[in-house]
């Protein structure tokens, strides 16, 4: 975390830090039971993204071990250095228009992760070559030259692993690969471990083992004499001489479960850790690829490894789909999870080309997605069940659910999902059969044209204090006969790259959702998994690099939260005193601002007890103001804005105001929305908060939060506008910025109004097999809340329970690689319960307090 963002978020906590200790009461009617809490409601997600699985939770250590990563994907053509799309109509364009999407192809070398280290007059010579390959499958291996070494030097190939191989001391790494040489090759190979500084932890030598023209797997164990985080592997030649190589691969003989093509143990461990009631797989956008010649094909993806092509992420990079489907079905099997097979629906990603295949090939389509259900649950005599069989699993898999695509919606998926559901029930009606609901809320112009859906599948990216501020989300959705999984679920703005206000915020969505378990039964948060050499995602959950790995804070706020899951919700009501406001909560600079919009401001003013303390002059004093981003310019009056572009900002120089009146006049010129008017402006512009009328292409007005001087984040909820801003047409504009609560009038009618909340959010339940009463309390704010736990209609209660707390001293607070554990839940006993008693809520924490009844 750098200096900038623990100076914003302390900016942050100097809303509440003003109003000393609070006093709230959690009321539960423990004889008046509510809606149940769905026993399938924490789920995991993986999707290759990130790295997070090649190189990542797949357990290989070599990077393009198969040397197949330079393949252009299918469906795309390499045009001046970007993948383009092959031309094709977009699924969701008007008139069958092709999307004009294009991604960076960023390899520079045919063999990336390859390098070459020679010493004296010795040569060597890479070239890609698909010469007699081992496979059709993946027909590129690496042609090997030697050429003028002599006795005294070296001549080596080097993979450099992923961002490094993490080599332990003692411990035995398992290696393979294949080789076949040319007669003047006389060997011998030599293979190591070797440190960063080039001393050998292990190897081996292959002598005298070569077939001249003939494909050979050799292998050998590597035990390693010390350790290094960095290391490298290594193939010494020598002989001058050609040597053609393929699929070297170097595993950790210790994986998870111990299996062979096994899983990074310390990765593995973190999901299973969480108990997950199912895990989907394997997307995301990764199941819709970059076009849909280039999705991923299952059939491809089983057997053996050597034998699978890959398949390109559309996170800029190919995954060699070693963690395949019968890894993925046999990892929930292993973690007692039930499995979520995600399949392509015809399809490519809406945010790349969005080609698709036309409905007279979806029969096709249907047929393969039947086959992969065979491979999952049928039985050994079927046709897949015996493949299944065959690769060591005759027993079915625990597959339970099935989506058909991923952010796909409107009435041509529903069309298409409607074909699919039937298909997949006449077969197997007892899988759930899930609907992609675009990349929000449940999207009724999708749901309306489906016949018959199980669960309807949500993704849901908020930003800061939006789950705060929409608490009653799910109490106000409009039920039906389906359930809702929120498939994609995250705090991931305005919160750096994860800390504790985003766990905070992750804790009240999911009580939210704990209370709703008539509606929400299943959710998995996303990102998983970050490798942090390969970023695509601001905000994720697990972040590792290839030797150490922390889960963030949110990872343990969900794991406690599922820990310690009620059956069925009790009637519960939380009262918060008022604060004692003693210090002006909104203190700072005032600004202008515009987003992809040019707009005018005049006739500002500052009114402090009835008195003008600020007004502007832009003819005479246009150097009062600061032009930190953006075209600013004086005319007839009026400081203007007329570049394009994002964030585009001017403060007032060296002035600050705590209560006060702002008064100014606003003109759009043109654009896309309208005017934005920054207050509580500190640190030069980075942190801020700011009224934003004309918000979302000019329908609405909302209360924003800035961070790092670009990162937004929603301060209340958005409000309709009565009507879109005029272009051309000044408005008046006021703020009135109290102690505590902030209103903005449009031409002197109240707009919107935005109160520094309390942020104490309390939910309650119970645990049928043991009979404890379950109270989860999330106190967001800094100070403490000394609370009374009033219950209602308790029959007896022990003395003791027990509380579990996840807290941290400040918003900013995070884990790290250096310390992994700093914030975790921490369990304590709790005396002197009763049916009334008081306990004492710690800010920025979130708690659980366990009642038991009387022995």
């Amino acid at each position: 975390m750098n200096a900038s963002v623990g100076t914003l978020l302390l900016w942050i906590a100097s809303f509440t830090v003003c109003f000393g200790q609070r006093q709230a009461t959690i009321s539960i009617d423990a004889q008046k039971r509510e809606k149940k809490v769905s026993p399938t409601l924490h789920g995991i997600f993986f999707e290759e993204i990130s790295h997070g699985g090649e190189g990542g939770l797949y357990g290989e250590l070599i990077q393009n071990r198969g040397f197949e990563e330079v393949r252009i994907p299918k469906g795309t053509t390499l045009l001046n250095g970007f993948l383009v799309p092959n031309p094709g109509p977009h699924y969701n364009l008007p008139n069958g228009q092709a999307s004009d999407w294009k991604m960076p192809w960023v390899l520079k070398s045919d063999w990336p992760a390859w390098s070459t280290q020679t010493s004296g007059v010795a040569e060597v010579t890479l070239a890609l070559t698909q010469e007699k390959p081992l496979n059709e499958a993946t027909p590129n291996s690496l042609k090997v030259t030697v050429s003028g070494l002599e006795k005294s030097g070296k001549a080596s190939l080097v993979n450099e692993g992923f961002w490094g191989i993490k080599v332990d001391q003692g411990k035995t790494y398992k290696l393979s690969f294949y080789a076949r040489t040319e007669k003047k090759y006389k060997g011998p190979l030599t293979v190591s471990l070797q440190s960063e500084d080039g001393n050998t932890l292990g190897s081996h030598v292959f002598i005298n083992s070569f077939k001249a023209g003939e494909w050979q797997k050799l292998s050998c164990d590597l035990v390693a004499n010390a350790a290094d985080s960095k290391a490298k592997f290594v193939i010494n030649f020598g002989s001058t001489g050609t040597v053609f190589l393929d699929f070297v691969s170097l595993f950790p003989a210790e994986t998870f479960k111990n299996r062979e093509n096994g899983l990074r143990p310390d990765l593995a461990q973190y999901l299973a850790d969480l108990k997950p009631s199912f895990i989907r797989w394997p997307g995301g956008c990764f199941v819709e690829g970059i076009t849909v010649e280039s999705a991923p094909n299952w059939k491809e993806s089983i057997g053996p490894v050597e034998k699978r092509p890959g398949t390109f992420s559309p996170w800029g990079y190919w995954s060699s789909d070693g963690l395949g489907y019968h890894e993925f079905l046999q990892f929930c099997e292993d973690t007692g999870a039930d499995a979520m097979y995600v399949f392509n629906a015809g399809v490519a990603c809406e945010f790349r080309s969005g080609t698709f295949l036309p409905d007279a090939q979806l029969p096709e389509v249907i047929a393969d997605v039947l086959d992969a259900l065979e491979y999952a649950v049928g039985p050994a005599t079927s046709k897949w069940g015996k493949v299944r069989a065959a690769n060591g699993h005759p027993a079915p898999f625990p597959l339970k659910y099935v989506e058909v695509g991923n952010e796909q919606h409107g009435p041509w998926y529903a069309n298409r999902f409607n074909l699919f559901y039937d298909a997949i029930k006449a077969k197997y009606p007892d899988l759930k059969v899930i609907a992609s609901m675009g990349i929000a809320d449940v999207n009724r112009h999708t749901l309306d044209g489906m016949k018959k859906l199980d669960i309807a599948d949500e993704h849901a990216y908020k930003s800061a204090y939006w789950a705060m501020n929409n608490y009653d989300h799910f109490d106000n959705y409009k039920r039906g006969d389906w359930e809702l999984y929120v498939g994609e679920y995250a705090t991931n703005a305005g919160v750096g790259s994860g800390n504790m206000l985003a766990a905070l915020n992750d804790a009240v969505y999911i009580l939210a959702m704990e209370r709703n378990g008539d509606l929400v039964t299943m959710s998995s948060y996303a990102p998983l998994l970050v490798n942090t050499n390969d970023v695509d995602w601001p905000v994720n959950l697990i972040n590792f690099n290839n030797s150490q790995s922390f889960a963030r804070i949110s990872y343990y706020a969900i794991q406690m939260l599922n820990q310690h899951r009620a059956d069925q919700n009790l009637a519960t009501t939380v009262q918060v005193q008022p604060a004692k406001i003693t210090k002006p909560a909104f203190a700072g600079g005032i600004g202008l601002s515009t987003w992809d919009t040019q707009t005018e401001y005049k006739d500002i003013q500052v009114i402090q007890k009835g008195k003008v303390v600020y007004s502007s002059n832009f003819d005479k004093a246009e150097g009062e103001w600061e032009k930190v981003r953006g075209t600013w310019g004086v005319k007839e009056g009026a400081l203007g804005q007329t570049a394009e572009g994002a964030q585009l900002f001017a403060m007032l120089k060296d002035k600050s105001y705590d209560t006060y009146t702002l008064k100014l006049k606003g003109r759009k010129l043109s654009g896309y929305n309208a005017f934005i008017i920054p207050f509580a402006v500190k640190d030069g512009g980075k942190t801020q908060m700011r009224a934003h009328i004309g918000s979302y292409w000019n329908q609405y007005a909302v209360f924003e939060q800035v961070t790092e001087g670009t990162e937004v984040a929603n301060l209340s909820a958005s409000t309709k506008l009565p009507e879109k801003i005029e272009t051309g047409k000044w408005y008046d504009i006021r703020l009135e910025v109290g102690l505590d609560k902030v209103n903005c009038y449009l031409n002197d009618k109240l707009l919107m109004s935005y109160n520094t909340p309390d942020m104490f959010y309390s939910i309650s339940g119970v645990d049928e097999k043991t009979g404890d009463i379950i109270v989860k309390v999330v106190n967001g704010s800094s100070e403490t809340y000394q609370t009374s736990l009033n219950l209602k209609g308790v029959a007896g209660l022990s003395p003791e329970g027990e509380v579990v707390t996840l807290s941290s001293e400040s918003y900013q607070a995070e884990n790290s690689f250096e310390s992994p554990q700093k914030y975790v839940p921490q369990s304590t006993k709790l005396t002197k319960v009763a049916p009334t008693f008081e306990v004492g809520v710690k800010p920025y924490s979130i708690s659980v307090f366990r009642l038991k009844p009387q022995k």
